[in-house]
């Protein structure tokens, strides 16, 4: 076999992983909070979603649409990983300015989640909220 037909078989080889490769898993549902609970802006709740530790947050209507920011019987909530994607430490939770500061090296987040500095190389991971008579559940990954 020469080199030409040896990369021609690891392209098709990679291909057919790739095509065969199992849809990614969505954690299981998590109920978060009873709605009625989230009575003013501000209001938290903290919960566990895919093993991880998680955070809720009503926050004020968007000046700008967000896909972060999720309407959910006529409230904005923002749902998101504790999980820092720098290096894996725990966030803390928003300080007096609604600023999230990880301790271990000084990334900074927005309330809803969004990088504000670095060295995180993106967002908190964002969680797709759903309610169901009157109570907050996590869902899923909410990607994009």
């Amino acid at each position: 076999m020469n080199r030409r037909d040896a990369h021609k078989a690891l392209l098709a080889g990679a291909i057919g992983l790739a095509v065969g490769a199992p849809a990614r898993a969505q954690p299981r549902p998590v109920r978060v909070v009873e709605l009625d609970r989230l009575a003013q802006v501000g209001a938290e709740a903290g919960f566990s979603f895919a093993g991880e530790r998680a955070f809720l947050l009503r926050v004020a209507p968007p000046e700008a649409p967000s896909p972060r920011v999720q309407r959910l019987g006529g409230v904005y909530l923002v749902a998101y990983s504790r999980t820092c994607p720098h290096a894996g430490c725990t966030v803390p939770l928003p300080d007096q300015r609604g600023l999230i500061e990880c301790g271990c090296h000084g990334s900074r987040f927005r309330p809803d989640g969004s990088l504000l500095q670095g060295p995180a190389p993106t967002d908190l991971r964002a969680i797709r909220l759903e309610l169901c008579d009157g109570v907050v559940w996590a869902v899923a990954w909410l990607e994009g």
